[in-house]
């Protein structure tokens, strides 16, 4: 079976043939898009995207996320505390030599190995 030949596309404003994928004309610049015919375009099989990391790495980094901001927080919150409760101090209370304080910060690593046995 033999293919027909293809459409000849002539520009309205100049009558100059173009390719039915050209937006404007080669010849005189006319703006082609409403008067050209749609065209068929290859399209690309999109394939399923994986996580970017393991789940267990995921949930790990969110454990540790969890634990800074709520280590920040308490850090904020114990400040604001002390700052209360020190404005509130009695008069006779402020004249002593204020304590040093000492701060304490922990950091605990786990780490969980799985094996898989065939």
């Amino acid at each position: 079976m033999v293919d027909p030949a293809p459409e000849l596309l002539l520009c309205p404003e100049c009558a100059e043939p173009y390719d039915a994928t050209d937006n404007y004309c080669r010849q005189c610049g006319m703006f082609l898009r409403d008067h050209r015919l749609p065209v068929a375009r290859p399209t690309v099989a999109l394939e399923p995207r994986r996580p970017a990391l393991p789940t267990p790495v995921r949930r790990a980094a969110t454990a540790i996320a969890i634990g800074t901001a709520l280590k920040i927080t308490a850090n904020i919150v114990g400040k604001m505390l002390a700052q209360r409760a020190a404005s509130k101090a009695p008069a006779r209370a402020v004249a002593r030599r204020p304590r040093e304080s000492t701060v304490v910060s922990e950091s605990l690593f786990v780490r969980r190995t799985w094996i898989q046995r065939d």
